[in-house]
């Protein structure tokens, strides 16, 4: 046995320290490696090791709020992550969708408020595409030309990987609704050709329907840069890198590794206030002064509540944000936009609401995503759930039971008899979004009964296999898209039982 002196102890802890050192170094570059030289490691070790092996997108593009345009250079490293060989590659156009008055993306009672200025087109339109260099044959087609078709010349055989080229010009609309502009600010969201989900039931290439939330994508890493005018502040999905002045122009490099979508609003009114909650900063982008402060702080309170129920969020940067928007709320990664009507005296309680609503969905749709089309009652459901249970933490059980049973759950649902009296009575929430007859009567089944299915879950199994189940879920599906087996199949686990059942007996009409 060696007794070592005090300077062989020091020369060993310096080797040691090296050898360490080395390692970390090896696994960090080893790590950055996939995201090859156009994505440099940044943020944490949890999102970088969730961006291995996703579809890489890098988009430059030129905001000009004079003519309302984004002229844009996009390049997609795409991986064929299947089983299949891919004789065709596909990608949703969504500004596409609003280019045509009578095939308009808002319900015809809507219209008035979606253009309260009067019908204004949106569109995208390209100038060149090309496949790994070569210009590339491609299709366009879908229910208002907004689905791209690449024929490839070559098929692509699982886990190969091409490079897609694309340049194009987006015309932003003159509307209330979540793509385009108003008076106060623009709305540049679900905006640039993205990849269409291919799963084991093909590809999905569904319209952008007039009812719910008809999104349905991949998670993927990004890198963005806008230029804009200096004068604009701009909330963004992902992590603003650095903003370098350009003459009377701002160009704003945007990083966000593993999101499920990419969205950034604009305006050159915005005030803002920030609050850290963990390791994420929270901000709060408006121009209504003190809902603005109000909206910061129900946006932290309930990103801290569900970091502790659900799981920490993954991300450096939250934003909320106040929003030429007529339909409440709508979740991005990283990012919410709010009804500016809810920032008036009259609607604060709804203003929490809805933020606390739309802050649940970065779990339940950003970071556990599904199939928002065939599925919505699995993160409508669900963010409708945790919002209930926000009630209940910070204001106590008396005002989760009321907000339950008058406004969320059993509050929506029992407003269904005004179904039931015009012959409208088969309750399936499980169900494509299409089948619904309205948004009316897709929020009292989607959300309403949907929050309902969970907290009878929570009733049955007790509040303590409950938040196992769905910690167990976030953990074994972040960064992914679930189905329903995947959750019964959580609280099955932490509760050694089949859910099945009992999921069946509120999402089918068994009438």
């Amino acid at each position: 046995m060696e007794i070592l002196s005090k300077r062989k102890i020091k020369v060993y802890k310096v080797l040691l320290a090296i050898i360490v050192a080395a390692i970390i170094i090896t696994l960090l570059l080893a790590l950055n490696g996939v995201f090859g030289p156009k994505f440099p490691l940044d943020g944490s070790i949890r999102l970088v090791q969730a961006g291995r092996g996703l579809n890489q997108y890098e988009i430059k593009a030129v905001f000009d709020p004079d003519s309302k345009t984004l002229t844009c250079y996009q390049s997609v490293l795409y991986k064929n992550t299947s089983d299949d060989l891919l004789t065709h590659i596909y990608f949703h156009l969504y500004p596409n969708a609003f280019q045509y008055e009578d095939k308009a993306v808002f319900e015809k009672s809507d219209m008035n408020r979606a253009y309260p200025n009067g019908f204004s087109p949106g569109f995208l339109d390209f100038s060149i595409v090309r496949i790994n260099g070569e210009e590339a044959d491609y299709v366009l087609g879908g229910y208002s030309d907004d689905i791209l078709m690449l024929l490839l010349e070559d098929d692509l055989a699982p886990d190969e990987e091409l490079n897609i080229e694309m340049e194009y010009t987006v015309l932003l609309p003159d509307s209330m609704g979540r793509f385009g502009y108003g008076e106060n600010m623009y709305k540049v969201v679900n905006w640039y050709p993205i990849a269409c989900v291919y799963d084991e039931d093909g590809w999905n290439l569904d319209p952008y329907y007039a009812i719910g939330d008809p999104f349905y994508s991949d998670v993927a890493n990004y890198k963005v840069s806008v230029k804009a005018p200096e004068d604009y502040v701009l909330a963004t999905s992902g992590e603003v890198k650095s903003k370098k002045k350009k003459g009377e122009e701002i160009i704003w490099q945007i990083h966000a590794p593993a999101v499920r979508d990419f969205a950034w609003l604009a305006s050159n009114t915005f005030k803002t206030a920030s609050r850290k909650v963990g390791k994420t900063l929270v901000s709060s982008y408006f121009y209504t002064t003190e809902a603005g402060e109000r909206a910061l702080d129900y946006a932290a309170a309930s990103l801290a509540y569900f970091n502790n129920v659900f799981g920490e969020y993954p991300y450096s940067n939250y934003a909320v944000v106040e929003s030429d928007l007529y339909i409440g709320g709508m979740e991005y990664p990283n990012l919410i936009m709010l009804d500016h009507g809810l920032y008036q005296k009259s609607n604060i309680g709804y203003l929490e609401l809805v933020t606390v609503h739309e802050t649940a969905h970065q779990w339940w749709y950003g970071l556990v995503g599904n199939n928002q089309i065939t599925d919505a009652w699995m993160d409508e459901g669900l963010t409708e759930y945790s919002t209930v249970l926000y009630y209940g933490n910070r204001y106590g059980e008396k005002k989760e039971q009321d907000i339950y049973q008058n406004i969320i759950g059993e509050g929506k649902y029992n407003i269904l008899s005004s179904y039931w009296s015009l012959g409208i009575l088969d309750e399936t929430i499980h169900r494509p979004i299409y089948e619904f007859v309205d948004w009316t009567f897709y929020d009292m089944l989607v959300y309403g009964k949907g929050a309902m299915l969970f907290h009878s879950l929570r009733e049955e199994m007790g509040d303590e296999k409950f938040f196992q189940g769905l910690q167990k879920y976030y953990r074994d599906n972040q960064f992914q898209n679930a189905r329903k087996s995947d959750l019964i199949h959580a609280f099955d686990q932490v509760t050694g039982l089949d859910w099945q059942k009992s999921f069946n007996r509120w999402l089918y009409d068994k009438r």
